[in-house]
């Protein structure tokens, strides 16, 4: 099970990497795609990922009560993981959406407020977080941990796409109160 979880993992990392940078094209008026079909598999993939994520939560919380021991300060990073997910959850579901609505054949693009704004920040934060704690764990399963400098180079690669993220959302922002 722990296998399936790191091949679900792998994969909404590239697909919602990728939703974000044609996302990102799109806000700054480069692309006319935000690959939302794409997404629609990422969010498939996040309610396979949130079942396989409680189960395996569920057996170690078991574990944990059978031992009598919770060792919660050296466990500190198994419940951020688990946080940062239920908050990348909650936030993901007011992303879908915000930009605007489908009507007949058209798409419609409602106004992009500070509220707006603060919901993709929080999203963009969040996933940093969840990414940022989970990859360690993510490489142990691929083999790759021993490569300290991959885990480096992929924090920085990562580091440099939220960024840019984040930059595009706050020119569509801009672009809304001009």
């Amino acid at each position: 099970m722990r296998k399936l979880n790191v091949v679900v993992s792998v994969a909404l990392l590239v697909i919602f990497l990728i939703h974000g940078i044609m996302g990102s094209f799109q806000l700054l008026g480069v692309s006319a795609s935000a690959g939302k079909t794409l997404a629609w598999i990422g969010a498939g993939l996040i309610v396979v990922q949130t079942c396989l994520r409680a189960v395996l939560t569920v057996r170690t919380i078991r574990s944990g009560k059978g031992s009598g021991k919770w060792y919660l300060k050296q466990n500190s990073l198994f419940w951020t993981r688990r946080i940062s997910g239920v908050v990348l959850l909650v936030i993901a579901f007011f992303h879908v959406g915000l930009f605007g609505q489908m009507v007949g054949d058209g798409y419609i693009l409602s106004e992009f407020t500070a509220v707006k704004l603060a919901i993709q920040i929080l999203l963009i934060a969040a996933l940093f977080i969840h990414i940022f704690v989970n990859v360690r764990p993510m490489l142990v399963s691929l083999g790759v941990l021993k490569y300290k400098e991959r885990r480096i180079d992929l924090f920085l690669i990562l580091s440099v796409l939220l960024l840019f993220f984040t930059v595009a959302v706050m020119i569509y922002f801009i672009g809304w109160q001009l």
